[in-house]
């Protein structure tokens, strides 16, 4: 299932892996439909374990990683679970300088993610 440009999705195991396919999340179109894809997963089709595949990502800007925030709120607060993957390491800087390796929960690849999703009961 395909929601817009940005995103693919995908139900793997029973978890939902998002691919972002966009190499730049800068502008207010792409992220505003970013977010609401990512978001309509948990709200409307109560999707509690999400994968984020950032591997094609080259380019994001602090409005982009503003949505991340909310979206882990909201799995956390529906006993749900998010895990970023593929993130590549100028971008993982920009996630740590903002310290945001600190609330959201990253994994190297999706077998990986799959292995932290699988031990966790939402």
């Amino acid at each position: 299932m395909a929601s817009g440009q940005e995103l693919v999705i995908q139900t793997v195991q029973g978890v939902t892996v998002a691919t972002i396919t966009s190499a730049s999340l800068v502008d207010a179109a792409s992220i505003d439909g970013l977010r609401d894809a990512l978001f309509e997963l948990i709200d409307k089709q109560d999707r509690r374990k999400l994968i984020l595949n950032m591997a094609k990502v080259q380019h994001l800007s602090s409005a982009a990683l503003a949505v991340l925030l909310p979206l882990q709120e909201k799995y956390k607060k529906a006993k749900g679970r998010v895990v970023l993957v593929g993130v590549r390491p100028e971008l993982m800087k920009l996630f740590e300088i903002t310290r945001l390796t600190k609330l959201l929960t990253f994994a190297p690849t999706e077998e990986a993610a799959m292995s932290l999703l699988g031990t966790f009961r939402g």
